[in-house]
């Protein structure tokens, strides 16, 4: 099976890793002949994805990008059939979603939007037998990305708050520079978040509160730990490696779906 890569940077790099462990032969695509260059010769290269896309038998493309070129390079795979994903966030529009998702379903292929962290332990592996009240969440990085921390980080934790709760509304969001502080609501609870950029610690963590006590979600140990102590820790399930995995053999919109949502709670904001 031939997969493809757009971008070959920092996340494109982690899935050209992955593509060599499961045995698929990678194309790879940057407009960046230097960046290609870096990678071996045993890869097919072009800094053109039309000409990629028209020499290469590729069924599945993974675009890791600046999320704003996401959806018209999509398209450019999506018209030949090729399911494809895209790196997080899809776009900053939703109507720009919409319709990608509809030329997908028209051209009798998936558009999918990476949604990593539904793979890690954390979420894969959470029991919950009880109503949860309240949601106080982080996600503080060392680094930088892309747009600003609300649309490159909140991301993760609002996909997973709809995966695991269902729709939410967001109330309010502070934008402090790199620190931005969300506050919004499920049908079942209430939620606080903050997300930051560059910060002088990590932290990645949720605490879900249950009238028996906090659930702590430690994205970034991959574990959780119960009210009365008990620890599930991480299995040595790789995330990006069972999402690939998934996306080849079942690829599917529900993503997307999720992805409209997140979009449209974001464009009530000027951010």
């Amino acid at each position: 099976m031939k997969v493809g890569i757009v971008g070959t940077g920092n996340m494109g790099s982690k899935y050209i890793k992955k593509f060599d462990l499961l045995g698929l032969e990678a194309v790879l695509i940057d407009l960046d002949s230097k960046k290609l260059a870096e990678y071996p010769d045993k890869f097919s290269k072009y800094t053109d994805i039309d000409e990629a896309l028209k020499n290469e038998n590729i069924s599945h493309l993974f675009i890791a990008t600046d999320p704003r070129s996401h959806i018209p390079l999509a398209k450019k795979a999506l018209e030949r059939g090729i399911n494809v994903m895209v790196e997080k966030p899809p776009s900053v529009d939703p109507s720009e979603l919409e319709e990608a998702v509809d030329f997908a379903e028209k051209k009798g292929a998936v558009l999918s939007v990476s949604e990593i962290e539904l793979r890690a332990n954390t979420v894969r592996n959470l029991y919950m037998d009880t109503d949860v009240n309240d949601i106080e969440a982080y996600r503080l990085n060392l680094g930088r990305g892309y747009i600003n921390p609300f649309y490159d980080l909140a991301w993760h934790d609002l996909y997973i708050m709809s995966y695991l709760f269902g729709d939410f509304t967001i109330k309010k969001v502070e934008d402090k520079g790199d620190i931005f502080e969300v506050k919004g609501e499920t049908k079942k609870n209430s939620f606080f978040l903050q997300v930051a950029w560059s910060h002088t610690f990590l932290k990645r963590q949720w605490l879900l509160k249950t009238k028996e006590g906090n659930i702590t979600l430690d994205f970034a140990e991959d574990k959780i730990i119960y009210p009365d102590g008990t620890v599930k820790y991480r299995d040595g399930v790789d995330k990006l490696e069972l999402m690939i995995k998934q996306f080849i053999k079942e690829p599917s919109f529900e993503s997307s779906y999720r992805a409209i949502n997140i979009l449209r709670e974001f464009s009530k904001f000027s951010l």
